[in-house]
């Protein structure tokens, strides 16, 4: 299977797996937290958009960059030992948890879920672009620049397997969520219980 088809599949079935994760919910479950100390569903596809905003740029950019040059070439690439660790690095379950950079961080708190979603499918179709315009070019040879504080430049062939293990980890964390959530009386019921409690109480 090339690099190309192998990363197209990958993405349908993060695609798949982000429409089974959120079929059904509402904005409350979307947005609620089973720990204070856990992201809820839409802080982890918020993040996950963060992330694809700030990188799919520098993606496209080198892009051009490399056609201006004529930087041609057909793969397979190799993602190199940067890109390989990354990968390794993000994909689920966490090996190692650091927290995630101020300019990546979830901030929800008076965001719409319902459009935290829909930004997350529109971000699929970018990821989705930008692999098929990166046929032709050396991905080898075309570098991105450091994608965030501290990271080398990767080689073009790099950040999009990196991306989409990156997503995977954040898809098994909001699964985790919403397993969690299932697992807790909902709050209709919290409050039935308290009134029971209340009304035994008083009698």
């Amino acid at each position: 299977m090339s690099q190309f088809d192998q990363s197209n599949d990958d993405l349908n079935e993060i695609r798949n797996r982000a429409r089974r994760l959120v079929e059904g919910l509402t904005p409350e479950q979307l947005t609620s937290r089973p720990d204070p100390a856990k992201w809820s569903i839409a802080e982890c596809l918020a993040h996950l958009n963060l992330s694809a905003e700030i990188v799919q740029p520098k993606v496209a950019a080198a892009m051009e960059r490399g056609r201006k040059d004529n930087l041609l070439a057909n793969g397979p690439f190799g993602l190199g030992f940067l890109g390989k660790a990354l990968v390794w690095w993000a994909e689920p379950p966490p090996k190692i948890r650091i927290p995630a950079p101020k300019s990546i961080a979830p901030k929800i708190e008076a965001a719409d879920p319902a459009k935290i979603v829909d930004d997350f499918f529109r971000l699929q179709d970018e990821w989705a672009r930008l692999l098929r315009d990166a046929e032709g070019l050396d991905q080898k040879k075309i570098k991105v620049p450091a994608l965030f504080p501290g990271l080398p430049a990767l080689r073009l062939c790099a950040p999009i397997p990196w991306m989409l293990a990156h997503e995977r980890r954040h898809l098994w964390q909001a699964e985790n969520v919403k397993r969690e959530l299932s697992s807790q009386p909902s709050t209709a019921s919290r409050k039935d219980r308290s009134a029971l409690s209340q009304s035994n109480q008083n009698g």
